[in-house]
């Protein structure tokens, strides 16, 4: 039953941000749906020492398309990646470049992609558990949550109606973490309650921390965890729901990626696979690390 759930989580995939639009030629575009590109140059296994980021007053503009706020994330290196032989596929540690970009500030919500489902640019929602999306998804109870449900392909769908496009793995971890490759978008610190949504005291799952009570025994509306934003302000980077990300996986990626705006492979795996970042309501906490990389078909 365990391997179930969990195996249905995957598919608890958003959309975290998008960018600005394609005739905004000066900046880039990011998101679980947003817009950006990142890069990286090789390094020892010593984590390099960037300049810290103000987190005092974000650069915000709303999109007038989706209403979404969109945070600037300005151009130049960060810290990329994890030593952790618990994160797969994240060594090693490197210094990557990224033109500045814009990122959606929360995760889609279900309000917002049910705009784009009723404008055709989207398909709705897909599920192993109807009964369990229709609870969710144009109940106007939960019209502030996170959509879930949704694959590669109307995540993608969703960023072209938006006038965005998904994020690559650097913006994502760029916009998550900071320049000074922090464990957690809040910084160095454990989890707790008020940081994120994940497996506690209120989840039903064998790993739950029975001593963390974070308030939501499923999702949570977007932005409900203000504590836990990323140095620039974007929210819920950690905890919730996971999100897509435009790249193909490679376990052996950073070992070989470019020095500026790396975007990922450039062909698939035999199994096809797609990145998706951030961990869901169901994880264990030290699974929230930024670095840590996941992939389904």
């Amino acid at each position: 039953m365990a391997m179930k759930r969990l195996l249905c989580i995957v598919f608890l995939v958003m959309m975290s941000s998008c960018g600005p639009a394609p005739e905004e030629t000066t900046l880039q575009e990011v998101a679980q749906t947003a817009t950006a590109q990142d890069a990286v140059a090789a390094s020892s296994t010593k984590t390099p020492t960037l300049a810290p980021t103000s987190t005092n007053t974000p650069d915000l503009r709303v999109s007038d398309i989706d209403g979404m706020v969109m945070v600037y994330v300005p151009e130049g290196e960060f810290v990329m990646g994890s030593e952790n032989p618990e994160l797969e596929g994240t060594s090693p540690v490197h210094t990557a470049y990224l033109d500045a970009f814009w990122i959606y500030q929360t995760e889609v919500t279900n309000r917002m992609y049910q705009e784009c489902v009723e404008a055709g640019g989207c398909r709705p929602p897909s599920s192993v558990r109807s009964h369990t999306r229709d609870v969710y998804y144009g109940s106007p109870e939960y019209a502030d949550y996170p959509v879930i449900f949704v694959d590669w392909f109307s995540a993608t769908d969703y960023c072209t109606w938006a006038g965005r496009r998904l994020p690559t793995e650097a913006e994502w971890e760029k916009a998550a973490r900071g320049v000074n490759g922090a464990r957690f978008p809040w910084g160095n610190g454990g989890v707790s309650g008020n940081l994120l949504n994940f497996a506690d005291r209120n989840s039903d799952v064998a790993w739950a921390d029975q001593s963390i009570d974070d308030g939501y025994a499923d999702t949570a509306p977007v932005g409900s965890y203000p504590d836990g934003s990323s140095p620039y302000g974007v929210l819920n980077m950690a905890g919730n729901v996971n999100e897509w990300v435009a790249d193909w996986y490679d376990g052996d990626y950073y070992s070989i990626s470019p020095e500026a705006n790396p975007t990922g492979p450039a062909l698939g795996t035999p199994e096809n696979r797609r990145v998706f970042r951030g961990v869901s309501f169901i994880d264990i906490g030290f699974a929230a690390e930024s670095a840590l990389r996941r992939r389904h078909s």
